[in-house]
């Protein structure tokens, strides 16, 4: 079963090869879901874990690579001032430390080694080849972006480029379901040839009597975060994605579906997102619908009354349910700081941020130390200078030239791209183990530093016709 599973995605991979553009991106969403899946096997990599997303992200750099036009236009993405030339340079400073730090202070500092049986053990600082396969991974984050916003600027059409996120949105939910359902039938022949990475896969844990969610991920935490990273997009991107009113109704299903699935991963971190992703709600609400849309307030505000009316009305007849709700977040939010995880991963930040001290603000190398937070992996790992360089990589990304286009879709979808981001990177600061971001959080930058960049065309070029008629 497993060889089965291993070949249908190198069936699927190939397509991103030969198959449109938009069925590379399909395949790329519809892979983020399947965290805990080897596609090659261990045996043969000595034990690294190659998972699906990757790989896709890889091919996909690699069908660019191939065309001369698209090599010579990656080369001027990675150097643009538009803001990746901050990410380049942050790249070269986490190579350069990777490959300096665990020899130049081998055996002088203290760390917490990626992986290990025993998460509590630290060790002193030596190169191993965690720092190469973390390396990997971030260079692919890092050229993931550049790949991106090139494809933004090659197919300048919403319904491609964001189309297939309601395809892994859709994924994310039924795997999340069938984990759940695992609690009352029997699915493990089905679930287990898809659990296959090598590192420790948390998927029987529990709260409070209750099975944590996992989906195909490794662990609670990684669901959350793939949930909640999809649920951003759907909403704050849903003028793009839909093209009628049925897929405005199909998109806000999936959001209610998707928040159901955060809070049954019972993750603390992506508990907290869900709630961020609520406050964003209502000033996204009160940006385009009453600032831009002109949309009468008290028509958009009875619709939302309405539907938080109904779950008051669901929940005040299931007490029980209640109950179960109130104890796990005043267990996995109010009192985390009691808990023997909050300690341990205080520990590995305190040692993390002790190690940048003690290398004098160099760092230890990606992949050298383990932290709880991406802010701390990403200073101690590539040192202040590669922080640095990442944060003014962030802000420029985010914040650069919002007057470029003057059409109010356009603004409204920069503006949804920001909205999005939010979420899951504060899910990301709070769970984030490395200085790896992730290919989740490069999609969302490219595509927005593809929108705002000037290479590809004039606004009077640009496919205007991708965003449906209730946008404009």
């Amino acid at each position: 079963m497993n060889a089965l599973v291993i070949g249908l995605f190198w069936v699927l991979a190939a397509q991103v090869l030969i198959g449109k553009p938009k069925t590379g991106l399909n395949i790329f969403f519809g892979s983020i879901p399947f965290g805990a899946l080897a596609v090659i096997p261990t045996e043969l990599t000595g034990g690294l874990t190659l998972t699906p997303t990757p790989i896709i992200a890889l091919l996909i750099a690699t069908r660019l690579m191939l065309n001369r036009e698209d090599r010579s236009a990656l080369a001027v993405i990675a150097l643009s001032k538009n803001g990746t030339v901050y990410l380049s340079a942050f790249w070269m400073v986490a190579c350069a430390a990777t490959l300096l730090m665990p020899r130049i202070f081998e055996s002088e500092v203290t760390i917490f080694p990626i992986r290990s049986s025993d998460m509590i053990v630290e060790e002193l600082l030596h190169p191993t080849t965690q720092n190469f396969s973390q390396l990997t991974y971030l260079s692919i984050s890092v050229f993931a972006v550049f790949c991106f916003v090139r494809l933004t600027h090659k197919n300048f059409n919403m319904a491609d480029l964001l189309g297939p996120i309601r395809w892994g949105a859709s994924i994310t939910v039924i795997t999340g379901a069938l984990d759940y359902a695992s609690n009352f039938v029997n699915l493990d022949p089905l679930l287990e040839p898809f659990r296959t990475a090598s590192y420790a896969l948390l998927s029987a844990n529990e709260v409070f009597g209750n099975k944590r969610t996992v989906g195909l991920t490794p662990e609670a935490s990684s669901y959350g975060a793939v949930c909640v990273f999809f649920l951003s997009l759907l909403y704050f991107l849903r003028l793009a994605i839909h093209k009628d009113r049925m897929g405005y109704v199909k998109n806000i299903g999936l959001v209610f579906a998707l928040v159901l699935m955060a809070l049954l991963s019972t993750s603390s971190a992506a508990i907290v997102c869900v709630g961020i992703f609520m406050v964003l709600v209502v000033v996204d609400w009160l940006w385009n619908d009453v600032a831009i849309r002109k949309t009468p307030l008290t028509k958009t505000a009875l619709l939302w009354c309405c539907v938080l009316s109904l779950v008051a009305i669901y929940l005040s007849f299931q007490p029980r349910l209640l109950s179960e709700l109130s104890d796990i977040f005043s267990h996995m939010i109010l009192y985390k700081k009691e808990s023997h995880s909050y300690e341990e991963r205080t520990l590995w930040t305190t040692v993390s941020l002790q190690a940048l001290q003690d290398t004098y603000g160099l760092g230890v190398g990606v992949g050298g130390t383990r932290t709880s937070s991406f802010l701390a992996a990403l200073f101690s790992n590539t040192g202040v200078l590669g922080g640095l360089f990442f944060m003014a990589f962030l802000l420029k990304a985010l914040l650069g030239r919002w007057n470029y286009y003057r059409s109010p879709r356009f603004k409204s979808l920069q503006h949804g791209l920001v909205f999005a981001f939010i979420p899951p990177f504060v899910n990301l600061l709070l769970v984030g183990t490395t200085a790896d971001f992730g290919l989740a959080l490069a999609y969302l930058l490219g595509i927005k530093l593809g929108l705002v960049a000037k290479y590809p065309a004039r606004s009077s070029e640009l496919k205007l016709e991708a965003l449906p008629q209730g946008a404009r």
